[in-house]
């Protein structure tokens, strides 16, 4: 998947500590481990849609 933006966060530090040894355990980066959550609501989203798409206007 091509890298096309940068999103800029700020988060407390054990928030990131925290975050980054999940990541760490799950074999990935903090950077790709956050993405994979991003993209798995993203598709609970859609399927949520698919069941109750939003009503027309």
């Amino acid at each position: 998947m091509a890298k096309e933006k940068i999103i800029n966060i700020r988060v407390e530090t054990d928030l990131k500590k925290r975050a980054k040894k999940l990541a760490e355990r799950d074999g990935r980066s903090l950077s790709n481990w956050i993405l994979r959550l991003i993209q798995k609501e993203i598709k609970k989203e859609a399927k949520r849609d698919k069941v109750n798409p939003p009503k027309k206007m």
